[in-house]
Formats: structure tokens, sequence, C-alpha cells
């Protein structure tokens, strides 16, 4: 897929996938996000990962707020 993608696409969709590591002894989780329009993928292992992804696609607020 290519690597540019239209900042305001009228319909953004994201699938987001769950996992609890495995040996972990405080039971760490990690992800996986997809912006489905794109085929574009992601890792993450906290919050905040997840959304400076999905604030790439999406935006809030206003023209030029991304979601943080």
């Amino acid at each position: 897929m290519s690597d540019q993608h239209d900042p305001n696409p009228p319909l953004n969709t994201f699938i987001v996938r769950f996992w609890r590591e495995p040996g972990a002894s405080e039971g760490r989780w990690r992800g996986q996000v997809q912006h489905v329009q794109s085929g574009e993928r992601a890792a993450f292992a906290d919050k905040g990962a997840l959304m400076s992804f999905i604030g790439r696609w999406v935006q809030m607020q206003g023209e030029h707020e991304r979601l943080s």
C-alpha cells in the first residue's frame, strides 16, 4: 500500500487487537492496530502509541488539532 494518505478521508475504520504477553508476571498487554482503508499497521505497548497512530488519521475539534 502507499505510504501517502489523505489526512481527512471521509471514513476511518480501525481494527485493534490485544493480547497478553505469555509469561509476563504482571499480565503485560500488547496490541496491533490497523487502518482498514490504507492497510497500514502498527504494534503498540501502551495507550499513547495506539492513540498516536489513530491521531495520524483522525482529526478532532478543529482542522489542525490532532487526537492525542
